[in-house]
């Protein structure tokens, strides 16, 4: 009897295991959330950032994103088509003094049975106000697509949301 009750406690380990194993490892959604993690690492800029760390994170970009990669900043920003003219326009891209910090906070991602996936997301952009010296927080709305290649999720489309209107009607 006592071997029997073994064996469903190995069972049932091994299957939490398993699951939990895929969870952490294998799991799409968790995979996609990671990647908005290091998109957020690479648009943040440090403070005094030397020209070796800009190319360094501006080459990290180039392998989260797509070649064909679709980029519009709300409705009359710079509407960008391709993972060149993207990269050029971070690059001539000088950030405040401060440097800034970037966080995808409140993401939503659904991943597709096609590989493809959408993730919702706040960015959080941290700055330093360079007269008060006080932090500075700007928040927007980011829709992402993304799109499996080669066994990589890359970004293939986002879309910054303009601030809500704040006029009164």
């Amino acid at each position: 009897m006592k071997k029997n009750g073994s064996v469903y406690v190995v069972v049932v380990f091994a299957a939490l295991t398993g699951y939990f194993v895929y969870q952490w490892w294998f799991n799409p959604n968790r995979i996609v959330k990671a990647r908005l993690g290091d998109i957020a690492a690479a648009l943040s800029i440090p403070a005094g950032e030397a020209d070796l760390s800009r190319v360094t994170r501006l080459a990290q970009l180039r392998k989260l994103a797509a070649v064909n990669i679709h980029v519009r900043i709300g409705k009359r920003g710079p509407d960008l088509t391709s993972r060149d003219e993207l990269l050029g326009a971070l690059s001539a891209f000088r950030a405040p003094a401060g440097g800034w910090n970037v966080d995808f906070v409140n993401s939503d991602v659904r991943v597709n049975s096609d590989g493809t996936a959408r993730a919702f997301a706040t960015a959080d952009v941290t700055t330093r106000d360079p007269q008060t010296r006080q932090q500075t927080l700007d928040s927007r709305e980011i829709t992402f697509s993304f799109v499996k290649q080669d066994g990589d999720w890359l970004v293939s489309e986002a879309e910054v949301k303009d601030l809500p209107d704040a006029t009164p009607r």
